[in-house]
């Protein structure tokens, strides 16, 4: 079956809109779906369609059905676009003006509401994937590579477009009380839509580079996740029926119930891999005396020779800033007082400050917690003081 989607400015007037629709008949294309966008099906039998305010009793459906009018699938709840088989049929007793309070309803959808706490919490994911990058510079591309520079970058750009998206919606509400121009206020509405397309099409293709990237580097938990969310959907839109929200309860539900699953599912945190390097912790334990201490070694395979300086050079940044947030942790700890200890506080410090605290002796760098080691495709990381200590019964 033929279709066509259009995405036309919600701010208009009912009998520009009725004008539309009946015209688009007559070209062969059946209105199927009233949303931010309409649907098209088609079809070249001839409708005619009326757009009604009057409030629904069983009375009035009767008369409706006597008619000939049936109503098309409709997003909003505050007006109603009628079909009937006969472009002959009578035209039901609407006036068409523009009704200022009706629009306002489009514009006052609690979605709106929610979008600013939304844009905050993408703006926030987005901090968190380029957080390394700002602080530490261009050697975390090469060691986790540009996947989390492009997610970080996409969010951020996502929570603008929202934010804004919201700054226009209240701008028209606010014109449409104070009975401001119509023909501005739809400049700004086409704004508005249009930028809401693009938030869902940045948002789809996220979604998708997210699950590719999965597949490439073998995330199997994230795999597992976005798959059977999207089944749980499926199943739970098909058994949500009659109710035009199904679709979005299917996916809020789907997203529920896995976010409650997926963190039960244990993770091996010792391994990460990117399209540069793949990555190992061992942990090692020693007894001394009654005392079982835990030594990790982190293996780093480099895949790409050609960026192994800058992969060494944010090992070198990230091993000298852990050192300093050991030393201010045991600090924190053996000090009487109330010395408190916040990991954010220690910060990054750039590659030529950070390898003068290192002793080099050939091919190893050893600052007195850790001893890096530089091999021809490998760094070895190893951890001279314990991680942590506990005592074994004897």
């Amino acid at each position: 079956m033929k279709y066509k989607d259009v995405l036309r400015n919600s701010l208009y007037l009912d009998e520009e809109l009725q004008d539309y629709f009946n015209e688009m008949s007559k070209k062969g294309w059946r209105l199927d779906f009233v949303g931010y966008y309409y649907r098209f099906i088609k079809d070249e039998h001839v409708y005619k369609y009326q757009i009604d305010y009057t409030p629904i009793s069983s009375e009035y459906q009767d008369i409706l059905k006597e008619m000939g009018y049936h109503e098309v699938r409709n997003l909003f709840d505050d007006f109603r676009v009628l079909e009937n088989e006969n472009v002959d049929a009578p035209d039901l007793n609407t006036e068409f003006v523009f009704d200022k309070n009706n629009k306002m309803k489009q514009f006052k959808k609690i979605h709106y509401f929610i979008y600013p706490i939304l844009a905050y919490f993408l703006f926030w994911l987005g901090k968190i994937f380029i957080k390394d990058i700002v602080e530490i510079g261009k050697p975390v591309l090469y060691y986790e590579g540009f996947g989390s520079l492009l997610m970080g970058i996409v969010f951020i750009v996502l929570s603008f477009v929202l934010l804004f998206v919201t700054i226009l919606n209240f701008s028209i509400l606010y014109a449409l009380k104070n009975d401001k121009d119509l023909k501005s206020l739809k400049k700004l509405n086409s704004i508005k839509d249009h930028l809401s397309i693009l938030f869902y099409i940045l948002l789809l293709i996220s979604g998708v580079f997210y699950l590719l990237k999965s597949f490439i580097t073998l995330d199997l938990k994230v795999i597992v996740y976005l798959l059977l969310t999207c089944i749980i959907g499926v199943v739970l839109s098909r058994i949500i029926k009659n109710n035009k929200y199904n679709s979005a309860i299917a996916a809020f539900v789907a997203i529920a119930i896995c976010g409650l699953i997926f963190p039960q599912v244990q993770m091996d945190d010792s391994l990460f891999e990117s399209s540069t390097v793949k990555t190992k912790i061992t942990n090692y334990e020693k007894d001394i005396k009654d005392t079982t201490c835990t030594y990790p070694q982190l293996d780093v395979l480099i895949k790409k020779d050609k960026y192994k300086d800058e992969i060494f050079k944010y090992i070198i940044i990230k091993t000298e800033h852990d050192t300093r947030d050991n030393q201010n942790f045991e600090k924190a700890v053996n000090t009487k007082s109330n010395v408190s200890w916040d990991s954010n506080k220690t910060q990054y410090v750039h590659y030529e400050k950070a390898i003068q605290s290192f002793n080099k002796k050939g091919n190893t760098y050893d600052n007195g917690t850790y001893v890096i080691k530089v091999l021809k495709n490998r760094i070895i990381n190893i951890r001279r003081k314990p991680l942590q200590s506990f005592h074994t019964d004897k």
